[in-house]
């Protein structure tokens, strides 16, 4: 019975299309604009979480701070002083491996710097390169999402042993060793404090724009580059006397729980400082940057979606106006079914269902032409990155990802509004007497 009224509501549909498109209008348009709101919304999601996690989003950042006291008047307060590290206070070298081998499945690095000098390698008038020196850890590249093209990367033994090895810039290579292999050279950095250091080329990383920015007033060859050395290297040359780091930015380990790690790595510090009365860790997860944006993001979409089907109600009316329109035409025939014996339930389940049916097609049509539009709208968007931020479009992870539960509500809040608009008519249709309506004309 249930498949025959179908049927026959499908035969109605297609016997009146222009009437019947014009009616699914308002129930396309309105899911059209829900499809295509939650699926840019879902896609901004997917796409900001990819991007942080790709360029290293996925990470903590842990810090030394001092302890406030809680218990002190204003009295007291006008007179306390903020502490001074002493060498115990810092975070060390050693406590960060002792991290990464306590829990390797989290932990796949730290991330440390210290900044040392600037100053320019210089060989003549025609051979020079001006750089910048600076100290950090095996995870820099991995942190930054620099390409090593050439040579190894800085390793754990390096910093342990205080080597005097280096990475360079392919830039700096190009105008400085031309077509000469830099791997193993050793280049001497004057600084601008007078200092000479030497050191040896052990990798090379492509210089990326979209990392160290762009000066079009500069030339490339005097361009400023970074070399970079080994942290614990840089602290030894250092003039001033460096125990260890104030913070870290530590790197988690691909698909590692975010919070768990946290509460591993708080863990692990309170122990260490315990007995430390002045200073304690603070850790701050980066992945509550996006929890808040995705939350921020989730409420501009239901606030615009709900909005917007507003219009499935003028769609709903315009469904209910049609299918009263349609039984005043069909009069004669609701007539000779209840003569030949048909029920006022199947009277109004007919048109009931013909309703559903109505507002679902709109609704499946306007499904696929939100999915449409919101593939469109990425391809357009990642047009745009491509042709104006060409530099960094490398880094920006796009996913347009349509919202399954919207699709699931829109396909069910169709078939309630067939329901809902549809009910009168079709009770309307089911009440009347059967020789009143084998008399009209």
């Amino acid at each position: 019975m249930l498949l025959e009224n179908i049927k026959e509501a499908l035969q109605s549909i297609s016997a009146n299309k222009m009437r019947s498109f014009l009616t699914m209008l308002g129930i396309i348009i309105g899911i059209t604009a829900v499809i295509t709101i939650t699926t840019i919304g879902a896609s901004i999601r997917s796409t900001l979480n990819a991007t942080m996690n790709s360029l290293g989003g996925n990470t903590i950042y842990v810090y030394v701070e001092a302890i406030w006291p809680d218990d002190l008047d204003d009295e007291e307060w006008e007179t306390w002083e903020y502490p001074s590290m002493d060498e115990e206070d810092y975070i060390t070298p050693s406590m960060m491996d002792e991290l990464e081998e306590t829990y390797p499945d989290e932990v796949a690095g730290y991330l440390a710097n210290t900044w040392l000098a600037d100053g320019q390698i210089y060989e003549n008038s025609d051979t020079y390169a001006n750089v910048y020196v600076e100290g950090v850890t095996d995870s820099q590249l991995d942190y930054t999402k620099l390409n090593l093209v050439r040579g190894r990367n800085i390793t754990k033994q390096d910093m342990a042993e205080e080597k005097r090895v280096c990475l360079v810039s392919d830039l700096m290579v190009n105008y400085y060793f031309g077509e000469e292999n830099p791997i193993g050279q050793q280049i001497e950095v004057e600084t601008s404090e007078g200092d000479s250091w030497k050191f040896t080329i052990v990798g090379v990383y492509e210089y990326d724009v979209a990392i160290f920015g762009q000066d079009t007033s500069v030339a490339e060859k005097d361009r400023q580059t970074f070399v970079y050395i080994p942290v614990t290297t840089a602290n030894a040359m250092s003039s001033e006397e460096i125990y260890g780091y104030e913070y870290v930015t530590i790197l988690l380990q691909v698909g590692a729980d975010a919070t768990l790690a946290e509460e591993e790595i708080n863990t692990y510090f309170e122990d260490v400082y315990s007995a430390n009365e002045d200073w304690t860790i603070w850790s701050y997860n980066s992945s509550a940057d996006l929890e808040t944006i995705d939350t921020v993001i989730n409420v501009i979409t239901i606030a615009i979606s709900v909005i917007t089907a507003i219009s499935l109600v003028v769609g709903g009316i315009g469904v209910m106006n049609i299918m009263l329109v349609s039984i005043t035409e069909r009069t004669k025939e609701i007539g000779i079914r209840k003569a030949l014996g048909a029920k006022n339930r199947t009277i109004r389940q007919q048109f009931l269902i013909e309703s559903v049916v109505l507002c679902v097609i709109g609704g499946v049509i306007g499904i696929l032409l939100g999915l449409l539009f919101g593939f469109l709208l990425g391809r357009v968007a990642m047009m745009l990155i491509n042709t104006y931020y060409a530099d960094f479009s490398s880094y920006i992870v796009l996913n347009v990802r349509p919202s399954g539960i919207a699709i699931i509500l829109s396909v069910g809040f169709s078939m309630l509004i067939g329901i809902f608009f549809g009910s009168y008519p079709a009770k309307k249709a089911a009440k009347m007497e059967v020789i009143d309506a084998l008399r009209y004309e």
